[in-house]
């Protein structure tokens, strides 16, 4: 990441911490753009700069996969769960200072359908990132294949931050590492015979 681009994402998550924070005290209905740029220092039109709406500076930078573990898990020759672990550590401990930004945040997602569809909406593009690098690391696979197991990896982050964001677990590395293995898990249960 250039320094131009550290400054960047260090300005965005300055105007979301305000934001989230806003919304908390006073309620997501009650919170401006202008009340939120106030918060975090800065101009009203350097807050457009980065966020279109005050839903959007509450979601934050797009939460996409860190590029350089993405190539290396694209160019990883180990079991394909080990190099996943990796890629999934390494994107999700540039969080590991935010869990109360971010328990809030679900908390706040809860109760405002703008708020929900945008957290829906980057859950779904974190999935066509996931797709594309398992498409990159396994080429000629059934895209079905690829599709589902997109979908699975980030269900199993997903049920990993909200349980580590609401205090459930305290460590989010290992619960979003446990929650891939149930993935081979969750998929037996499909052969099982269910008790009479």
């Amino acid at each position: 990441m250039s320094p131009q681009e550290a400054r960047r994402l260090k300005t965005a998550k300055k105007i979301q911490f305000a934001a989230v924070s806003l919304a908390v005290r006073d309620g997501l209905a009650n919170v401006t753009t202008e009340a939120i740029a106030r918060e975090a220092g800065i101009s009203t039109r350097t807050f457009f700069n980065y966020y279109p709406y005050k839903e959007a500076a509450l979601m934050g930078p797009p939460p996409d996969y860190p590029a350089e573990a993405g190539e290396a898990f694209v160019a990883g020759r180990g079991r394909l769960i080990d190099d996943l672990a990796r890629l999934i550590e390494a994107h999700l401990s540039r969080y590991l200072d935010e869990r109360e930004m971010i328990g809030h945040l679900l908390r706040l997602s809860e109760t405002d359908a703008k708020l929900e569809a945008l957290r829906n909406s980057a859950m779904l593009a974190r999935r066509a990132q996931m797709r594309n690098l398992l498409h990159r690391r396994l080429p000629g696979s059934d895209p079905r294949l690829i599709e589902i197991l997109a979908a699975a990896i980030v269900a199993a982050t997903n049920a990993a931050t909200k349980d580590w964001a609401s205090g459930e677990r305290p460590d989010f590395i290992a619960s979003a590492h446990e929650n891939l293995t149930m993935i081979m898990a969750a998929a037996e249960l499909l052969g099982k015979n269910q008790p009479a």
